[in-house]
Formats: structure tokens, sequence, C-alpha cells
């Protein structure tokens, strides 16, 4: 980098070398899921008691039938008009399972007030049924709602760590017909190429199929049908090498800029406040009393945004001018603004 200083105007000039680049190989299971393997939520509606007087208000319609329903299960007629307490709050309770789960393991549950109590702090969930979407109860929730630290300004949500019982096998199919499907978590064409030729490599005459930018079907061979589990392990630890990622991502709040190493700068020139931005041939002698700062041929994202926190713009001012680079069409990969 050589600097040049005319009057008002500095030049900045950054001679960027083409150095061999070389992505990282990874596991298939890095970057991709099987088909079928995932994680289920479950749902319930419980009540949580022993908030003294913390709880939902005396007049609340939903504290007051859900009272009642729960007294009438132990014999106690007692209608929903008649109740009066401030001990109680009717809470949402939810889990998150994993995709294999047995009868009799243990989950942890997050409880969330429903009504208007005020504090969930050292209460007790009864004794709560969690569905899942198709209305089977998969879990049974119970125990001492526990609100850590950091919610403790509103004290609204709380969790009951192994507080739910799975009453049922909740088991994921992953090689329907005899194909396990492999799913990427960032869908592209080059590498889902790539890993179809990675698996070709690795299993020879294994009959592989990229459907698209994110599916590859694998043949399960007759001979592995039998130990599909075995089967399906190797797979994940194939290595893979990914396209690097195109992304541009910007979070406006905390100002934070990740960038994808292969994304570049065409030519182009900014004019934004007091700064005016130059890359590749657009540069002008003209100024007009504003710092002009040329940074030389097409750039990645990263020696562009390195050089001008060097030349000391703030994050602000480094944000607009991304986002002007990318709708005068210089950016080349995809900006994500959060």
């Amino acid at each position: 980098m050589s600097l040049n200083k005319t009057g008002p105007i500095i030049a900045f000039f950054l001679s960027v070398a083409v150095s061999s680049w070389a992505a990282p190989e990874v596991r298939l299971k890095d970057i991709a899921s099987v088909g079928g393997v995932r994680e289920n939520q479950l749902v319930g509606i419980g009540l949580v008691t022993g908030l003294a007087g913390r709880g939902d208000s005396a007049n609340s319609q939903l504290l007051k039938n859900a009272v009642a329903n729960l007294v009438k299960h132990f014999g106690f007629d007692v209608s929903a008009k008649d109740v009066r307490s401030r001990n109680c709050a009717v809470v949402t309770v939810s889990a998150v399972v994993p995709a294999f789960m047995r009868a009799g393991e243990k989950i942890d549950v997050t409880v969330s007030s429903l009504g208007d109590a005020t504090s969930l702090e050292r209460g007790v969930l009864l004794q709560t049924p969690l569905r899942a979407a198709n209305g089977t109860v998969y879990a049974v929730a119970q125990g001492a709602v526990d609100v850590s630290h950091d919610r403790a300004q509103t004290k609204m949500v709380g969790t009951v760590t192994c507080g739910a019982i799975a009453e049922r096998d909740v088991a994921s199919t992953f090689a329907a017909d005899n194909v396990v499907r492999i799913l990427l978590r960032n869908p592209d064409f080059a590498t889902a190429a790539a890993v179809q030729a990675a698996l070709a490599a690795r299993f020879p005459g294994l009959s592989v199929a990229v459907r698209d930018s994110s599916l590859i079907e694998i043949a399960v061979p007759e001979g592995r049908r039998q130990d599909t589990v075995r089967f399906v392990a190797e797979i994940e630890s194939v290595s893979v090498t990914p396209e690097p990622s195109s992304k541009v991502v910007i979070d406006s709040r905390s100002g934070v800029i990740i960038m994808g190493e292969r994304v570049k700068i065409g030519k182009v020139a900014v004019s934004y406040k007091s700064a005016n931005v130059t890359v590749g041939s657009y540069y002008s002698p003209q100024s007009d009393k504003k710092e002009q700062f040329v940074i030389q041929d097409t750039v990645t994202v990263e020696d562009f945004v390195k050089t001008v926190r060097d030349i000391g713009l703030d994050t602000e001012t480094i944000i607009e001018i991304m986002k002007a680079i990318d709708r005068a069409g210089a950016l080349y990969g995809t900006l994500e603004i959060k």
C-alpha cells in the first residue's frame, strides 16, 4: 500500500496479490443432515401453583376454568365462578425432543406465563401432557420452575430441568425404501456436485443422484441393508470440499460484518458524506474538498473492509458504503442486512 497526499486529497492504493486459496475439507455431517432425522416440538397448557399472590388475577376466567377442571379430576365439584386464587398461573409448557427418543427418557421443558401473573419464581408446574402437532401425547411434564438470573427482570419464563418424561418412543425414518436422503444446510449446486463426487470416490459403484441444490439421494446397496446405521455413519464421515460462501452479512445493530473469503468488489466509485471511495480505474483527481480513498483493482470484501477500517472510516460509514456498492452491482456476492 502506498500513500500519496495532494492538498485535501488523500489516496490509498491497495495492491491485491492473487494467492492460492484452498477451501477446507469438512465432514459431510458438518454441512448436511440426513432426511427424516430431525427434532420434534411438543407443547401443552398447564398450571403453576405456589406463587404466593404472584399468580394470575382472581378474576381471570382462564385461571378459574383451569383450576375448576383440575380439582374436578380429583372428585371435587367446584364451579369456575367460585374459584378465587392469586397463587396459580396458567402457563404454556414447551419442549424440543431429539430425533430418536425412547419411553422413559427425561427432557427439559420451558414454562411461560399465559395470563397476567407477575412472577413464576418458586412455583411448581403440575402434571401437564405435552402433545405433538398431530395431537398425540408424547411426554408428561411436572416439577419446580427455575427462573434463571438472565430472566430475573420479567420472571415470566422459566425451565424445569429434566421435567418431562417421554411416554412413548419417537423414532425417525432415515432410509425409507432403502434410499438415504442427504439435505445440504446451505443449498448450492456446486457443493451438491462436490458431495456426489466425494461419495463416488469413497464408494465405487454407489448410486448417488443429485436432485437439486439441496437434495442428494443415495441408494443403499443390497449388501448394506442389514447394516444401515453403520452405512449412514460412513456416509456422514466422508470428507467434502464445499463451495465457499458468496454472502456478506451485516448486523447493523452491532456493526459486525461477516464475509465469504471469495466475495469480491468490482470497479466502482462511492461517495458518502465526507468520503469518496474508489475501487479500480474510476479514480478522478477532482475531490471538491473531500477525502479521496482509492483502492486499485478488484478486491475481496475482506481486504476492502480492512483497508477502510485502517483509513479510519467508522462502522456506520462502512455499512452504508457496502450497501451502495451492492446497489451499484459491484458486489460479486449476496448482501444480507440483519
